[in-house]
């Protein structure tokens, strides 16, 4: 154990203490992430709810998807120069770059908003700019956690970087209704600019245990990212289903408010609550995914875990009723959520400490590859057919994503024992 990592444990009763009391470091930096995505996501909802009231409604689905596609781009066409760089540079110089650079942009559009000034082609430029130091961010989190934690709690950490969004969504969207109807968009971007600069804060306190750096191979250095994914035993089959199944299922974003608007005739209290329903039940699953035990292959585990999170979002598109999809939401969350954690700590397990700036990066290009798709598919199909119509291809494909995970191997059978971290 390393001396920071000794410090974080001395004594056998600190052991016993909740990861955040025990380790102030690792929670500032987890409180700080739950705060600007809450933040962001108070924002997100924000934006689409005023681009819903300033387009034609002909073409509210289209455009909403084209401005959800703009997020999902950075970290697709940037994954080789984000994996460089976030193995290259210190973790929290480029997590704390991120923040600064989004909290400018943000500040910049409030106070656009605050003048009744903003012109509808300018969130497209600023949802880029913002996505890109996301594309940055959520990797080099991810490639830190072991500069935070020890072995031993990587999973619990886990939990908790896979519950960041959970609880910033469930959070954001619980507030967002409330911060619409008091004080308005203008009002919900300047706090989003608030928790960026809270977050700032609390990464520049934390402190991070530096490995040794251990440089990769030329020969990896030199590989695509498609062949660089090849390289690890059994992860780019996985990459490959939850790219798919991105592609089912985060449209729900874009889902959401149209089927509040159109089918349950609600405003965006509704839509809050179904929101809230979804990211508690992620939420949940989350914290609660550590004494979820796995039995038999991983892959057949994630794929019981897909299958049902199908069939939850299949019974709004079967049934009408606000209460209904409030509490079939959160159960699908609750099933995604499970599901993240256990493949996350996988990955922390296989890939190399040399190599998870890079893999982190591939990864998130990877499952994110579908998003431009998905969001103008279903932003098209949208604008034409019933969002209960979209529920049930949703659901469809998810379960035919499942029965393909089922039959993937497990990547710890795959990779040699004497690779894999202990």
């Amino acid at each position: 154990m390393n001396r920071s990592g000794a410090d974080r444990f001395a004594g056998a009763p600190t052991r016993r203490l909740p990861l955040l009391f025990r380790n102030k470091h690792f929670a500032a930096v987890w409180l700080g992430q739950v705060l600007s995505q809450g933040g962001t996501r108070i924002y997100q909802i924000a934006l689409l709810w005023w681009l819903l009231g300033q387009l034609p409604e002909a073409s509210r689905g289209l455009s909403a998807g084209a401005f959800l596609v703009v997020g999902a781009l950075p970290s697709l066409l940037l994954a080789g120069r984000v994996g460089r760089s976030i193995d290259e540079l210190p973790a929290r110089r480029v997590m704390l770059r991120s923040e600064v650079i989004a909290g400018v942009l943000v500040s910049g559009l409030a106070a656009l908003a605050f003048l009744d000034s903003v012109p509808v082609w300018l969130v497209y430029p600023v949802g880029l700019a913002l996505a890109t130091c996301q594309a940055f961010f959520d990797p080099c989190l991810l490639k830190a956690l072991p500069e935070l934690v020890d072995g031993q709690d990587m999973e619990r950490a886990v939990s908790f970087g896979a519950s960041t969004q959970s609880v910033a969504n469930f959070v954001g969207a619980a507030f967002g209704a409330g911060l619409l109807a008091t004080v308005g968009f203008a009002g919900a971007v300047a706090v989003n600019a608030v928790t960026y600069a809270v977050a700032a804060v609390c990464l520049f306190w934390a402190r991070f245990t530096i490995p040794a750096p251990v440089p990769a191979a030329a020969s990896e250095r030199k590989l695509s990212t498609w062949a660089f994914l090849g390289s690890l035993p059994g992860v780019r089959p996985l990459l490959v289903c939850f790219a798919a199944l991105n592609f089912f299922s985060t449209p729900t974003l874009l889902v959401l408010p149209l089927y509040t608007k159109s089918v349950l005739q609600q405003g965006a209290g509704m839509l809050a609550a179904l929101e809230s329903a979804l990211w508690l039940g992620l939420l949940l699953g989350a914290f609660g995914a550590v004494r979820v035990p796995i039995r038999g292959r991983i892959t057949q585990f994630g794929a019981v875990c897909i299958g049902v999170f199908g069939l939850f979002l299949a019974i709004p598109g079967l049934v009408v009723s606000g209460s209904v999809s409030l509490a079939t939401l959160a159960l699908a969350g609750f099933c995604l959520g499970v599901s993240n954690v256990k493949f996350t700590t996988l990955f922390q397990t296989v890939v190399p400490p040399e190599a998870k700036g890079r893999f982190f990066a591939a990864m998130m290009a990877s499952v994110t590859a579908t998003f431009p798709v998905a969001f103008l598919v279903f932003g098209a199909i949208g604008d034409a057919a019933s969002p209960r119509l979209l529920c049930l291809i949703q659901a469809a494909g998810l379960l035919l994503i499942g029965i393909a995970l089922s039959r993937l191997p497990d990547p710890t059978r795959l990779r040699p024992a004497r690779s894999r971290m202990t």
